[in-house]
């Protein structure tokens, strides 16, 4: 029965112990400090007095934020070195709020990977990975035009393996580990291997039960560290002592244990390993049958447990009681940011609204004068239409019963003229039986006298028909001058042997002309060639 429980207390202390490293760290140191005497306790508490002091005073002489962030964390260091997680969380919120303002980028990192370290001690693996991950964007965004500041981005990188692999999600571990090695190859050109890399995939191949690239890892690393770093072999040690458990290989597991415990005695770091390595020797014992070592070291375990969950109990109930004063700050400042907000979007509302019935008010004041001034205007210009359209009416009016008047006075001087010519010819006939001689000489001044007479009558005839010959040459180009006066007779509604008197030409040449003019202007027998003409 005790084999069976050993065998699975060593399994399950196993994944406990990797889980709970830091965890253990923290309680162990708190618990060397509890266990001292009352003089090193004095001088601790006059110690962070004193920090505290220097700090205070350095804030009441200057305003510098960042100064005052690194108190906080300094203070919180402290308190986290001593076990006090609720006060370290607490000073760190504070920092955070602070740093936020000045946008430091690098203490924002620092800020955001120490919570991660606190969320990761209690098993809060989801919190611990986002405050991670934040660190690791905020060293991302800081300018890396040194080798140490690709440095810090390998570490964030590796701190998020460590925690992934704490949080069981070993394949996003493996993920953050080959960003490791390839910022180190890429950008910082190292082709050496690193040993931290190395452990921590071992860790991860022996967490997945691939016994063979965990133990190539792990021993690659152990190589490196005993050269170099010893103290992180009581972690290298510890996990080979796993490998070789998990392999069966009892005797090297505790010879790896074994020196994991000296390596972190000689040291003291890595102390949170020493109640899990004890737990597990003792169970390797009893596997064994040496009941009085796998009780010794199961007794100094139980001990170590005991007095950490003392502590535990004791010095961090606090933590998950206390009050998340920057998430407080944060949902008091996105609820007035919100109500400002909200006022502001209500303001810019009625504004809008105020603005929209001004527009529609000045519009509709402009459409009313300017359909006024239109009404107004096309009102004029009827009227000035209406007034120009009489004036014209009157003028034209005026003008044709002028024209009429004077239309009327030339054809009745043409009358008057062609009765004229009537008696004259009366006279020559009767003259021309009684004397013979006198009337060729009477004949031929008669004959000059009609050609003044038709040159008297077409001027008076051109004074009343303004530019009739111009419209009517215009429109028939074809007609000679002779057709052109006798159009001027027709329009005056002359007969043929009126024309024919006026002209001093036969009445058949009147009519062999009105023939060819009606030719060439084109009218059929239908049309009458006195209105045409009239209408010219």
């Amino acid at each position: 029965m005790l084999i069976l429980y050993s065998g699975c207390s060593m399994n399950l202390n196993w994944y406990i112990g990797i889980m709970k490293r830091y965890l253990c760290f923290i309680f162990l140191f708190s618990v060397f400090f509890a266990s001292a005497t009352m003089t090193i306790g004095r001088l601790d508490l006059q110690k962070n007095a004193e920090i505290t002091f220097t700090a205070k005073e350095s804030l009441d002489k200057q305003t510098d934020s960042l100064k005052t962030v690194r108190f906080y964390l300094e203070r919180s260091d402290l308190n986290k070195n001593k076990g006090l997680y609720a006060n370290a969380y607490e000073d760190l919120w504070l920092a955070l709020l602070l740093a936020e303002k000045e946008g430091d980028k690098k203490v924002l990192a620092t800020i955001h990977d120490e919570l991660g370290v606190l969320y990761g001690i209690y098993g809060k693996h989801a919190k611990a990975i986002h405050h991670k991950k934040q660190s690791l964007r905020y060293i991302k965004e800081g300018t890396f035009s040194k080798r140490k500041d690709f440095g810090s981005l390998v570490s964030a990188y590796f701190n998020l393996a460590v925690q992934y692999r704490k949080a069981g999600d070993l394949n996003n571990g493996l993920v953050y580990l080959d960003s490791c090695k390839l910022m180190e190859q890429t950008r910082m050109k190292n082709v050496k291997e690193n040993p931290f890399i190395l452990s921590e995939k071992g860790i991860i191949f022996l967490l997945k039960y691939d016994v063979v690239q965990a133990e190539s890892y792990l021993i690659q690393a152990k190589d490196i560290f005993e050269k170099n770093d010893k103290n992180y072999l009581v972690i290298i040690y510890a996990f080979l002592g796993d490998l070789y458990t998990l392999k069966d290989d009892i005797d090297k597991a505790i010879h790896y244990y074994e020196k994991s415990l000296n390596r972190l005695q000689i040291s003291n770091t890595h102390t949170d390993f020493k109640t899990d390595v004890l737990n597990k020797i003792a169970t390797l014992y009893n596997k064994k049958g040496e009941l009085k070592k796998a009780y010794f070291y199961l007794d100094k375990s139980t001990k170590i447990s005991d007095s950490l969950f003392g502590v535990r109990t004791k010095v961090n109930g606090q933590l998950f009681e206390i009050k998340d004063k920057y998430q407080e700050a944060m949902a008091a400042k996105d609820n007035y940011i919100k109500e400002q907000q909200h006022i502001i979007e209500k303001k810019k509302r009625e504004q809008t609204q105020l603005l929209f019935v001004m527009a529609v008010i000045v519009f509709g004041l402009v459409f009313l004068a300017i359909l006024s001034y239109h009404r107004s205007k096309v009102r004029k210009l009827k009227t000035e239409k209406e007034s120009a359209a009489i004036k014209i009416k009157h003028d034209k009016e005026k003008l044709n019963a002028i024209l009429e008047t004077k239309s009327k006075e030339l054809t009745v001087s043409a009358l008057q003229l062609i009765e004229k010519d009537k008696n004259i010819e009366i006279l020559l006939e009767a003259l021309k039986d009684n004397s013979s001689g006198k009337y060729g000489e009477i004949q031929s001044k008669v004959v000059r006298g009609n050609k003044d007479l038709w040159e008297s009558f077409n001027l008076r005839f051109t004074e009343v028909n303004t530019d009739f010959y111009k419209r009517l040459v215009k429109k028939h180009a074809t007609l000679t001058p002779t057709e052109q006066k006798h159009c001027a007779l027709i329009k005056l509604k002359f007969d043929s042997k009126e024309m024919a008197k006026l002209l001093n030409i036969s009445v058949n040449s009147v009519h062999i002309s009105r023939h060819r003019i009606r030719k060439k202007i084109g009218l059929t027998r239908e049309d009458d060639l006195s209105n045409y003409i009239a209408n010219i």
